[in-house]
């Protein structure tokens, strides 16, 4: 509305619409081409109009997954591609997440697998502490409240999971406040891993995060973890082995003082051009 004296101003009440905080959703894949499309129709469904989203997938493919996801870009998703080549994959899963978080300028950073054991429509819970500012990391969890692990595939792989947890409780003490400190589902502020050297290697990013990062309230947000939706597990042999040295390394950081938290500050918006 203009005024006689030619400025522009306001009616009361209006004026421009706050801006939604922006969320990457970084997701690492190895040969889950099934998977892509109803993977980021459900995030789709989930995010729009709670926050200003994008998926972030880096991708260490041998099969079409790349096709998969350069689709759903060219679909007009907010859907971007990082693939790593053969031979260029350092530090494995856990490498591909952080190729992601340094890709992208969001002010809050997600992390979920591709099979859809992770239910999309858990994000919004998921992000809710963060977005309130009761949270710098919130971690999924298949073991508190209304969590389950139902997912798991036989009662080996729950046992292992299980004793798992605990041996990273006892070795890893800034894990301890986590019921399910080796989740593959979690969210944190930028901050929280902002000139962080992270040293990890295989599978379990989130404990990593946990130890060397710079935070100072987390919390859990229990989830049913599915089953895989197509394809097969890349948990192996080597994966386990890569985690108990892994766990040694961090194991010997507990006597050193945890990171101090920064103040968290703005972030420039995500950016949500689709890119191949």
């Amino acid at each position: 509305m203009s005024g006689t004296d030619g400025e522009r101003r306001d009616l009361p009440g209006t004026g421009p619409a706050p801006t939604r905080p922006s969320v990457t959703v970084v997701v690492p894949t190895r040969n889950e081409s099934p998977n892509i499309s109803v993977l980021v129709r459900r995030v789709r469904d989930a995010l729009d109009g709670i926050v200003e989203w994008d998926l972030l997938f880096v991708d260490d493919s041998d099969d079409d997954t790349p096709d998969a996801v350069r689709a759903a870009a060219a679909a007009g998703y907010p859907v971007r591609l990082h693939h790593r080549p053969s031979g260029r994959r350092p530090g494995g899963l856990s490498g591909a997440v952080e190729d992601g978080f340094a890709a992208s300028s969001a002010q809050i950073l997600a992390v979920m697998d591709a099979d859809l054991q992770h239910p999309p429509e858990v994000l919004p819970g998921l992000l809710a502490p963060i977005l309130g500012d009761h949270a710098d990391l919130v971690a999924g969890t298949r073991y508190a409240d209304a969590g389950a692990a139902s997912g798991l595939a036989g009662p080996w792989r729950r046992l292992v999971s299980s004793g798992s947890r605990v041996l990273v409780h006892a070795l890893v003490p800034r894990s301890r406040g986590l019921t399910d400190p080796l989740s593959g589902l979690f969210a944190i502020r930028r901050d929280v891993i902002a000139d962080v050297a992270l040293q990890a290697n295989g599978f379990k990013i989130l404990l990593e995060v946990v130890t060397r990062g710079r935070w100072e309230r987390a919390t859990n947000f229990a989830y049913t973890f599915e089953r895989r939706h197509a394809g097969r597990s890349k948990a192996s042999l080597r994966e386990g082995l890569l985690f108990g040295q892994h766990l040694l390394q961090l194991a010997r950081l507990r006597h050193q003082a945890p990171p101090q938290p920064v103040t968290p500050r703005a972030a420039p918006s995500a950016d949500r051009r689709s890119s191949a």
